[in-house]
């Protein structure tokens, strides 16, 4: 049995040694690429990147508290609610703060609508202003009667004012009859009015 032995292993040796010299060439034929032959490696590597940022994604939507559709809802009106305000116009103060009247009337004439809506939204935007009304008259008449009649006129600004929304502790009102004419009116007529009259609310309390 050793004899044999002896005898086998180098006839095995002996084929075994061109069969690994023959199996690493083979192996080397197949590691070897031609020179113009390349491997797509940087695709490889940012396709392998990019399934793992996408399987960090998918772990931190798992991890985040589901909202419910009213909510997502309420969030869209809040957005939408701030981008609006951001845009929103500054209502400006108007130009014109005289209202004029007929002889011995106190109603309000159609055409002073519009100025009176406007004076409205200002005042209801500035939430720190009061408004002064005052009515005046011609010196037509007696005193006592002026008095009453510049007083309505004033009131009857005022209630336009609250109609459109502005809070009646925004208001002040006061008749003035003749006593504060105008100086540079070229008419009598022009003397027969309405002014108002912007007071910041600190100010006034403060007096």
């Amino acid at each position: 049995m050793k004899a044999l032995n002896k005898t086998v292993y180098p006839v095995i040796i002996a084929i075994s040694i061109p069969l690994l010299i023959l199996g690493g060439c083979a192996g080397d034929e197949r590691v070897k690429l031609a020179p113009d032959t390349q491997w797509p490696v940087s695709e490889v590597i940012e396709q392998s990147d990019d399934f793992n940022q996408q399987q960090a994604i998918d772990g931190l939507v798992a991890e985040l508290p589901e909202q419910s559709h009213i909510e997502v809802v309420e969030s869209a009106i809040d957005v939408a609610i701030e981008e609006n305000e951001a845009d929103k116009t500054v209502i400006a103060k108007p130009d014109d703060s005289v209202i004029s009247f007929a002889f011995d009337r106190s109603d309000i004439d159609a055409q002073y609508g519009e100025l009176l809506w406007q004076h409205a939204q200002y005042l209801k935007e500035n939430k720190n202003l009061i408004l002064n009304i005052s009515g005046h008259t011609d010196d037509s008449g007696a005193r006592v009667y002026n008095e009453i009649l510049s007083k309505k006129r004033a009131e009857q600004v005022a209630s336009i004012l609250i109609e459109f929304g502005v809070p009646v502790d925004r208001i002040k009102i006061s008749g003035y009859a003749n006593d504060l004419p105008l100086a540079e009116a070229a008419h009598h007529r022009e003397h027969r009015r309405v002014e108002l009259d912007y007071h910041d609310q600190q100010m006034v309390s403060s007096q």
